[in-house]
């Protein structure tokens, strides 16, 4: 079996991905949302429509109900 090998530029970019990923979650934890909520959403919701709600009295829970 070969070895898998990766560009640099794919390596790059997954490390990216990973870390845009890792702030989007950052950004659902700091407006309420338990951990584990956060990194499950992370990838799926808009954070500034979640943020716009909650700024609008909506708990963080409806919020992401709303915008899901």
């Amino acid at each position: 079996m070969e070895p898998l090998l990766l560009h640099a530029d794919e390596v790059e970019h997954d490390v990216e991905e990973q870390l845009v990923r890792t702030w989007r979650a950052e950004q659902l934890r700091r407006l309420g949302l338990g951990s584990v909520i956060a990194d499950a959403f992370a990838d799926r919701v808009d954070w500034h429509a979640l943020a716009d709600l909650i700024e609008r009295g909506c708990s963080p829970e409806l919020a992401l109900e709303i915008v899901r």
